[in-house]
């Protein structure tokens, strides 16, 4: 499955984008429009003073030349001195260099060939054939300025941390009211009431978190008065049954007939369906949670099971024992409908309760080894009413809500539960459940 992007993630990209858009752009306007021409100006500029100085210094007589060099040794910092040859590698990739280079050649004339050196030390040095002399500058790099490429890298390096930082701040500014939406959407998937979201801010969020607060006490109402209707109307169900039921008692012991063993029977068929009914509204309440003993638990279920189909039933634990803070009683109704769901329509044959200990979590499974369920089945039944029996035939039990309340009670304790093929044949359906590590 391909992985999704998030909305701050994608927020952030498309504003870190955009900035950084116009950081280039107005990065190159400055360049080329300000410290570009400022850069060739102050290499102009270098330029002249060290075709003035050379000049000078020719036509100085040789006993005031130490004291010219003295001179703008001081007030410019220039190291003059005269050389019989050039030598060392030319510069060719600073860029104020070749700015310097360019000066000097439109200032001397075509074929004056200055050159522009550098030396181990880190000095530039500037060569200028003068008078039959060849001239020896030297200077710093401090000397050197401004430097565009660096001014650039600075203004882009600064440009893009301010971008990241706003596109950051701006993403969590528009994504933290989302996230708390989704989080309070899932406490309401989960059958709980979540605090209304605060509606302040942009009137967009503001409105979306009142609707959201609106759906939500509507959805809690609606549901308290489902759980109120069904429970009233099991409670009024029962009550005639019974009768019925007594009835029908009565009528079997003055004279048998199949007739009311039949009726007897559909009177207890509907009984199991209010249960039923009952137990996947009870199953909508969240059950707190308390240190529980998960093998003892599990050994008592299958007990019970065992009691049903001898010699059919084995339990399986994986590493040392295992006690957890959990839900005991929805862990004990998920697990008995499981085995009795595996008894029922499995067939004969082996069957495997197994509990293990991985990683942030507890898994355990029912196994059987039946004819397993189709791959295109195997979420549909956990939908209430859903058999893969079409013809509904009575002799294989079962209301259809077994499957409905396990994954009811899994979904309202958070827990995860799903059905997986076995290589061996049959179904194993393994319930998930997170476990903190208090």
């Amino acid at each position: 499955m391909k992985p999704r992007h998030t909305l701050f993630r994608r927020t952030a990209l498309i504003v870190a984008a955009g900035l950084l858009a116009f950081q280039l752009v107005s990065g190159a306007a400055i360049f080329f429009n300000l410290m570009l021409p400022l850069a060739q100006r102050s290499a102009d500029d270098l330029a002249a003073l060290l075709v003035l100085s050379a000049r000078t210094w020719v036509e100085l007589p040789p006993a005031t030349r130490a004291a010219f060099e003295a001179e703008l040794r001081g007030s410019h910092g220039l190291d003059l001195r005269e050389v019989s040859t050039s030598s060392g590698a030319e510069i060719r990739y600073y860029p104020y260099l070749n700015f310097l280079r360019a000066a000097l050649v439109a200032r001397l004339g075509p074929g004056s060939a200055p050159r522009v050196l550098e030396t181990a030390d880190g000095r530039f040095h500037v060569d200028i054939a003068m008078a039959q002399r060849m001239l020896h500058f030297s200077l710093s790099k401090e000397l050197i300025a401004p430097r565009p490429s660096q001014a650039l890298a600075w203004s882009i390096a600064a440009g893009l941390l301010v971008t990241l930082i706003t596109a950051w701040l701006l993403a969590r500014r528009i994504t933290a009211p989302v996230a708390r939406l989704a989080a309070a959407a899932r406490q309401i998937g989960s059958g709980e009431r979540p605090p209304n979201l605060p509606e302040s801010g942009e009137q967009e969020l503001a409105d979306l978190a009142r609707v959201f607060n609106q759906t939500g006490a509507q959805l809690a109402a609606r549901r308290e008065n489902q759980s109120t209707l069904l429970a009233g109307v099991s409670h009024d169900l029962r009550s005639p049954l019974g009768r019925l039921k007594m009835a029908l008692g009565m009528l079997a012991e003055e004279r048998a007939s199949p007739l009311l063993a039949r009726m007897e029977r559909d009177v207890a068929e509907m009984e199991s369906l209010i249960g039923a009914q009952l137990e996947l509204a009870r199953a909508q309440e969240i059950e707190g949670a308390e240190s529980t003993d998960i093998d003892a638990l599990l050994a008592e279920l299958l007990e019970a099971a065992e009691a049903r189909s001898p010699g059919q039933t084995r339990l399986r634990v994986a590493g040392p024992p295992c006690r957890a803070v959990i839900a005991p009683l929805a862990l004990r109704r998920i697990v008995t409908n499981l085995l009795e769901n595996a008894l029922r329509y499995a067939g004969p044959g082996r069957l495997q309760l197994v509990r293990r200990r991985c990683a942030g979590g507890l898994l355990i499974g029912v196994r059987d080894s039946g004819p397993g369920i189709p791959a295109e089945m195997r979420e549909a039944v956990f939908r209430p009413f859903f058999r893969l029996d079409p013809s509904r035939n009575r002799a294989t039990g079962g209301s259809g809500l077994g499957l409905a309340i396990v994954r009811q009670l899994a979904e309202t304790q958070g827990w995860k539960i799903a059905v997986k093929p076995r290589l061996s044949g049959g179904a194993s359906v393994w319930l998930a459940i997170p476990l903190s590590d208090r």
